[in-house]
């Protein structure tokens, strides 16, 4: 259904070329491949990544999300590659609350259309896992900036500026050898003890910070649409294009992002709207 929507709106408005790297060479570490899809997305490996789909969907990789049920209840995420020759990667991920987790998802599942285009039957999980963490905070600047006696508490900086969960910052480290193995058990532990005082929630489950931010979405299905053929996005002009029914192409509606000057609006207009003794923070 989503291949044949894009299909549907490439005849009116042109896709981005596709430039993630092309089908690795065997013994291709996941840390590598990591490295060389930034490179071909223009990304610096001293800056934390601003938008991870924004910067998947400018690669040529449409991502949509909807609220979908997928087989396994552990992933957030999945990805296909699409059409008669398996030329378009396509990533689907659900909307959840925690922006950390849509961008690492996003960033997993752009792993294995790097890592494994072409693969039958099952994946190698785990270096999709290593492929994320690299993509989102690669192995240089972590080498740099972990801290010497790493603490939940020490670690957060890191996983604010990088926008990567505490639990991946474990593992990154684990697999880049800057933390022992009983120090990696012990910050799990005081992950799963520790709680959300408003929400008795445990950190494993919800890290802190998981609201600081509104998690990221997609927008090129829609400025497709609007760029294309100057139509607002909608399910009914989706469902018109493909003969797909309005509440399924609602689905992927809802999922994507408004237009730039439409979220400033509502950024001003919430701002607009705060009582008078209250100051409006910004985040630096």
């Amino acid at each position: 259904m989503s291949y044949e929507l894009l299909e549907s709106l490439s005849k009116y408005a042109t896709r981005p070329p596709l430039r993630i790297p092309p089908k690795i060479k065997s013994g291709t570490s996941p840390e590598e491949a990591a490295r060389a899809t930034r490179a071909a997305l223009d990304l610096s490996d001293e800056d934390p990544i601003p938008h991870v789909i924004h910067a998947v969907e400018r690669a040529g990789i449409p991502v949509l999300v909807a609220d979908i049920e997928l087989p396994d209840a552990r992933h957030d995420a999945y990805s296909v590659w699409g059409g008669d020759f398996h030329e378009q990667p396509l990533i689907v991920a659900r909307p959840v609350n925690s922006w950390e987790r849509v961008r690492w998802s996003v960033a997993h599942e752009l792993g294995h259309l790097v890592l494994h285009r072409g693969t039958t039957g099952e994946v190698d999980e785990e270096e999709a896992n290593r492929f994320a963490n690299e993509f989102l905070y690669p192995s240089s600047m972590l080498l740099l900036e972990w801290p010497e006696a790493p603490t939940l508490t020490s670690l957060m900086p890191l996983k604010q500026r990088w926008q990567i969960s505490l639990a991946a910052l474990i593992k990154h480290a684990q697999n880049n050898d800057l933390i022992e193995d009983y120090r990696v058990s012990g910050l799990f532990k005081q992950l799963s003890a520790r709680k959300d005082p408003n929400t008795g929630v445990t950190w494993r489950i919800q890290e802190p910070g998981w609201s600081d931010q509104q998690p990221e979405r997609p927008r090129l299905i829609s400025a497709m649409a609007e760029r294309g053929m100057e139509r607002t996005p909608s399910a009914e002009l989706f469902s018109a294009l493909t003969g797909w029914a309005a509440d399924l192409m609602e689905n992927i509606v809802a999922g994507q992002r408004s237009a730039p000057a439409v979220e400033q609006m509502r950024a001003k207009q919430s701002k607009d709207s705060l009582p008078g003794n209250v100051i409006a923070l910004r985040r630096a």
